[in-house]
């Protein structure tokens, strides 16, 4: 029996580009959430704030990830046909500090993904230095290996982001909504970059688009069944170009609600004075202003460590191609 076991794995030919792949990076909460505005201020009182200049935490810490789809599968197997994908990512962070920036704590994986329940029997060594681990994921749909992998990418982030958090005088922030709440020594927001949801009653839209750059709008609290207790408020980046709409240059960001009021108010004013001075120019990045600097070169330097996608495919369709023709 080879490497694939009982399962007849083969590359699907079309490169990943061309495939179903979703923009994974920011996913709609799909939960209902009861909404809270009087946690800083009465709902009727509600005006943009620009805060005074906060003392910035002795240290600051970006943390995010990227991931891709190496090459998509299609797996027979008895009873029929499954989808699957070897893919790869890796997490990291940026440590603001004493006025320099270091990219820490930088972690690869590898994963290869098969649906409906099944599993290859052990870890692929498609070569000395691509060793992919078997995953499993019940989805039986084309994107449940893509789904796998992108979960598999945030768990890590979670992980990464509890360790750099528990340190006195640190302040994360986690691209994307934050995925816990438990207390650390340090604190933890979530920094949610695309507006998908915003939450608030449409005559505070207009609030919104009149927030200058550098202000907020009051502490509101996210309640659902489904995810624990936050507090949330938006913030400007930028200002809007003219042909741009008004909410451009906005983001979201939240933190637990077990961390109190007084506290979730010192991190929000701090993210209203600092976050601004990390937003890059227009020409830099095609996400900009909310693709902060740091999180823009911690992504390049993961998609280079994650290695050239054409060559680790040429490696992984050899192996296939030797498995199917030792079999």
């Amino acid at each position: 029996m080879g490497l694939f076991g009982n399962l007849q794995v083969r590359v699907d030919p079309w490169e990943v580009e061309y495939g179903s792949e979703l923009p994974l990076e920011g996913i709609p909460e799909e939960a209902p959430e009861d909404v809270v505005l009087d946690v800083e201020l009465a709902p009727e009182s509600w005006q943009p704030i620009v805060p005074a200049p906060e003392a910035a935490p002795p240290r600051m810490v970006f943390v995010d990830g990227v991931r891709r789809i190496d090459t998509r599968l299609i797996i027979r197997r008895a009873g029929g046909v499954c989808h699957g994908a070897f893919g790869s990512y890796a997490v990291g962070a940026v440590v603001v500090m004493d006025g320099r920036a270091n990219h820490e704590q930088l972690r690869t994986d590898r994963i290869v993904v098969v649906g409906s329940g099944q599993i290859l029997p052990s870890h692929i060594p498609v070569s000395n230095a691509l060793i992919y681990r078997p995953l499993s994921t019940a989805s039986s749909e084309v994107d449940g290996p893509l789904r796998a992998i992108q979960d598999e990418m945030r768990l890590a982030e979670e992980r990464l982001a509890r360790e750099v958090a528990n340190q006195e005088g640190t302040l994360v922030v986690a691209d994307g909504p934050l995925t816990f709440e438990d207390p650390v020594r340090g604190g933890a927001l979530g920094y949610i970059k695309r507006l998908f949801k915003l939450y608030l009653p449409e005559q505070y839209l207009s609030l919104l688009a009149m927030l200058p750059t550098g202000a907020r709008t009051p502490l509101f609290a996210l309640r659902s069944t489904r995810r624990f207790a936050r507090y949330a408020w938006f913030l400007r980046l930028a200002r809007p170009h003219t042909a741009e709409s008004d909410l451009s240059g906005i983001v979201r960001l939240e933190v637990s609600e077990s961390v109190g009021v007084g506290a979730a108010r010192q991190y929000a004013n701090a993210t209203a004075y600092l976050l601004p001075r990390f937003a890059p120019g227009r020409g830099r990045d095609p996400r900009s202003p909310q693709n902060l600097l740091p999180i823009g070169a911690l992504e390049a330097q993961l998609r280079r460590r994650l290695g050239d996608v054409r060559l680790v495919r040429r490696h992984i369709e050899s192996l296939i191609a030797r498995e199917a023709t030792d079999g």
